[in-house]
This record gives structure tokens, C-alpha cells and sequence, in this order.
């Protein structure tokens, strides 16, 4: 499939991530880090107005609220879309490579990160439960979601591809975003990407996401010195993403050579 934009060991694909990542090579990815859709249709106008309905800013029956935009796949098929991407994860993975993939908050009704952590220990060993403390208060009444989860799971094979030290933490704290109109609006930081790029990968190694978003993921990569492979379905975010690694500048870090810290245009 010819890409959407390629450069400098860049690669973006406007695609469903099941018609490209079939035809990645097997132990070819360093690292998969991605944010999922959660299966919760979480954008769409009914929820966007129960919310703002139970934070008190509309009154029932006054008016209609919120800016509907739903994501693609982010429906009941979401499950099954998952469950094949973690298998394809352990496919293309290099042996002791990991899978970190974004899964919500840890509440209910449906406990969908105890489900995703099954469904990865399947297919690779599980290796932890991040916990992402946004800070604030987030959505919900009773147990307000102030915390998302990242799931770790490593191929087996090899030691794994870890680089934070003993130190690391599996509580990673870095403030929330709360999106812009013009953003997807369900947008990492890039500071939570770089987190996991860094201790689970080196400088010149290739870091896939199969739901690039608006390329967070990328954006991180490329900061750091790594090679990155992103598919996205939706083509405004693929171009979101050009743009945004056209605003890239390369900060001086140990993990970055001298030559690499320019403007990317």
C-alpha cells in the first residue's frame, strides 16, 4: 500500500490498520505504543450531553449540547479490533519487544481494562498495568476518573527491551488534555508517549502505532530519535499529523544526536 506521507524514517498510512499491518514483516517493531479505540462511542452527541447534563452546565430539555465527534471503529466492533491487534502486535513484535496500549480508566460498568489484560496475557506474557495519573478530576459522579491505564505486555524470547533502570515507576504522572475543537478528541500528551518510547526502546528503532489518532505517538518518536510507523483511518488526522511533526523541533537530549536537532520542514 503506497503511504500517505513518508520521510526520514516516517511513515503514515491512511488506512484501516487491518489492511497495512498484515503486511509488516514478522519481528520487525521494536515497540507498539497506541491509543485504541475503547468501544464506548465515548464522542458521540448522547453521551457529550448526558455529561454535560450531570456536570449541571444544561438543564434537561433546555437545549442540545456538545460537539459530536464520533471516532471510527469506536462501537461494539472495537472489542474485536483490539483483540486481533494484540495478536498482530506479538507478530511483528522483535523478541522481549513490548505492546503498551492506552485502555481508559479502571471503572465501571464495564471493566473493559480487566478484559483488554486477559485478552493481551493470551497472546504474550502481561507484563504491568501502568497507571497514567492525569491529575483533576475527570468524568463520572461516584469515583470521579482522575486515572487511565496503560497495558504492558512483552514478547517472549529475548530479555525485554527495557530501559528504566530500577527506578521506573508504574505510575506515570503528566497533566491531561482537555482538547481543542480542532483536535482529536481523544489526544495524548506527548510527555505520557515519550515516557514509554524511552524505556522501551533505543535511538534508530521502530516504534509502530496501528490507531495513530492525530500522532502523538509519532510526535514522541521523532523528538527522540526514533523511526516510527503510524495508520490511521481517518485522513483529517493523518494530515494533522504532517503538520504536527512539520512543527517538531528535535530537543537536545542524551538520546539524541547533535546532527539530528532541527526543524523538520
Amino acid at each position: 500500500m503506497q503511504p500517505y506521507f513518508e520521510r526520514d524514517g516516517i511513515t503514515i498510512y491512511h488506512a484501516d490498520a487491518r489492511d497495512v499491518l498484515p503486511s509488516q514483516a514478522d519481528c520487525s517493531v521494536d515497540l507498539v505504543l497506541t491509543d485504541p479505540p475503547y468501544g464506548h462511542n465515548n464522542n458521540n452527541g448522547d453521551l457529550i450531553a448526558m455529561r454535560e447534563l450531570a456536570l449541571g452546565h444544561v438543564k434537561r430539555g433546555e437545549s442540545t449540547v456538545g460537539d459530536a465527534r464520533p471516532i471510527a471503529n469506536d462501537g461494539p466492533e472495537a472489542n474485536d479490533l483490539v483483540r486481533w491487534m494484540f495478536a498482530e502486535s506479538k507478530r511483528v513484535l522483535v523478541k522481549g519487544g513490548c505492546c503498551c496500549c492506552c485502555c481508559g480508566g479502571g471503572g465501571g460498568p464495564d471493566p473493559q481494562f480487566a478484559r483488554w489484560s486477559l485478552w493481551l496475557d493470551e497472546v504474550m506474557p502481561f507484563k504491568q498495568m501502568v497507571i497514567w495519573d492525569k491529575g483533576g478530576l475527570g468524568m463520572g459522579w461516584h469515583y470521579r476518573r482522575s486515572y487511565e491505564t496503560v497495558l504492558v505486555g512483552e514478547k517472549p524470547g529475548a530479555a525485554c527491551k527495557w530501559y528504566g533502570g530500577a527506578t521506573t515507576s508504574n505510575v506515570v504522572r503528566v497533566p491531561k488534555i482537555i482538547p481543542q475543537a480542532y483536535q482529536h478528541p481523544t489526544i495524548k500528551p506527548v510527555a505520557l508517549m515519550e515516557h514509554f518510547i524511552r524505556i522501551h526502546s533505543q535511538v534508530g528503532e521502530l516504534v509502530l502505532d496501528p490507531f495513530m489518532g492525530s500522532g502523538t505517538t509519532l510526535v514522541a518518536a521523532r523528538k527522540l530519535g526514533r523511526r516510527a510507523i503510524g495508520i490511521e483511518i481517518e485522513e483529517r488526522w493523518c494530515e494533522d499529523t504532517v503538520l504536527r511533526l512539520a512543527q517538531t523541533v528535535l530537543p537536545m537530549t542524551h538520546d539524541v544526536e547533535e546532527h539530528q536537532c532541527q526543524l523538520w520542514i
